[in-house]
């Protein structure tokens, strides 16, 4: 398909809108839409001539999705009931008169389907990110930049009034943005501080220094109102790094620079409007994180080595909850994607859980080597920042911030090279 490679950066486009708009709830329904959305970009990727060869990182991943889905492949009675954590699931298809047969390693295989099938829209725009050319790149990131202030100003304005939420969710008054959950919110800011510069031509980014300052500190502002510990502790080096590529400071400068970031940030502490909001890390060691650590450790104990299978954390979870912590309201994730995947994949969760990070320094090692550009380096440090939170949240579980994610890390695998060739034509 002769046009298939100026397809892409539409489909891509695409995708990401579809992403940001429909993607920041898990919701069965907003993940189908996004799942849709993906599909014009598969396809273009899929008959695109004369294609470069998949990045390590698309193999990677495609890997690790094959081998999540051995836990689908039907074993008979006699094994599957030997499995660790099983013996409750048989009774209870025992004392429902149901036979046992032939089951996968997952408890509940349609979740497990969804958790595959969701996989398939970040997967996708990694693939797809590290084929790009420098231009559509820093048009996507342009789009993430854009919607993050949209997001912004709608979540200050939540703040005020107290509604104006776009889902039904226990946040509700809470500054969301385009999101069901404050954390995510913050994390979509994190990445429009990082990606801002992509607002303005890279020629013309020392003239619109102080603009792009200036949505910086308001969305600087936004994270601190979604009160999102985790969120505004990341934003502080994302705001550094955002600083540093946009005014390219000596290193005297650069001193001056954090010296003078520093100071802010503590005056802001001292603001009495947000003495709410930092009264929240005074109580951190009591947060429910822990406890569900714990118990999320109990049940990875019991489904270890196999797991429970992917998409099945909530009724496992209440399996092993802590009975004088148990509320109206269930669980719905460990907050702790690590342990999660453990309990989820077993043995094959692990590594999974593991080739993330080790992939994302092996990135930054080829961003050393390639001398990569500023806006390079801001999508990688995007990546980092959701891969930290996702030691005490979920956001990878997101799709808006899965799409982001896989964006720019084949932004930093594929492009380096011609972008940094581009940003030398003035790209």
């Amino acid at each position: 398909m002769a046009d298939a490679s100026r397809s892409l950066p539409l489909a891509a486009t695409v995708l990401l809108v579809a992403a940001l708009l429909a993607g920041g709830t898990a919701r069965p329904l907003n993940d189908l839409l996004v799942l849709l959305a993906s599909l014009p970009l598969l396809y273009v990727l899929l008959v695109q001539q004369n294609a470069p060869k998949m990045v390590w990182t698309g193999k990677l991943a495609l890997a690790l999705a094959a081998l999540a889905l051995v836990q689908l492949i039907p074993l008979p009675p006699a094994i599957w009931t030997s499995l660790p954590g099983r013996d409750l699931a048989a009774a209870s298809l025992i004392a429902s008169g149901s036979e046992i047969g032939w089951r996968p390693i997952a408890l509940n295989p349609a979740a497990a389907v969804g958790a595959m099938l969701f996989l398939v829209a970040p997967i996708t725009a990694h693939i797809a990110a590290s084929r790009l050319q420098p231009a559509d790149m820093r048009r996507l990131f342009a789009v993430v930049a854009g919607f993050g202030l949209l997001s912004a100003v709608l979540g200050i304005v939540q703040r005020l009034s107290g509604g104006l939420s776009l889902y039904d969710t226990e946040h509700i008054g809470a500054a969301l943005g385009l999101f069901a959950n404050r954390n995510h919110h913050a994390d979509l800011l994190i990445a429009a501080m990082l990606l801002a510069p992509a607002l303005v031509p890279h020629a013309r980014l020392r003239q619109h220094r102080i603009t792009l300052t200036a949505l910086l500190a308001l969305l600087v502002f936004a994270v601190i109102v979604t009160t999102s510990r985790a969120g505004i502790a990341l934003a502080i080096p994302a705001a550094l790094v955002s600083l540093a590529v946009i005014w390219r400071p000596q290193p005297r400068q650069a001193a001056i620079l954090i010296g003078t970031a520093a100071i802010a940030g503590v005056a802001i502490m001292f603001i009495p409007a947000f003495g709410e909001i930092f009264a929240r890390f005074g109580v951190a060691g009591e947060d429910q994180r822990l406890t569900m650590a714990r118990d999320t450790l109990a049940a990875t104990r019991a489904m270890w080595p196999v797991g429970s299978g992917y998409g099945s954390f909530v009724p496992v979870y209440m399996a092993y909850e802590d009975l004088d912590m148990m509320q109206a309201r269930y669980v719905v994730a460990a907050h702790n994607d690590y342990l999660q995947l453990a309990l989820e994949g077993g043995i094959a969760g692990i590594i999974t859980a593991l080739a993330g990070p080790v992939a994302i320094l092996f990135l930054g090692w080829s961003l050393i080597r390639r001398k990569a550009p500023a806006l390079i380096w801001a999508a990688w440090v995007v990546a980092v920042i959701i891969l930290l939170h996702s030691a005490v949240d979920f956001p990878l579980r997101t799709a808006t911030l899965a799409v982001i994610f896989g964006l720019c890390t084949g932004a930093a695998q594929g492009g380096t090279m011609r972008l940094r060739d581009g940003v030398r034509n003035g790209i």
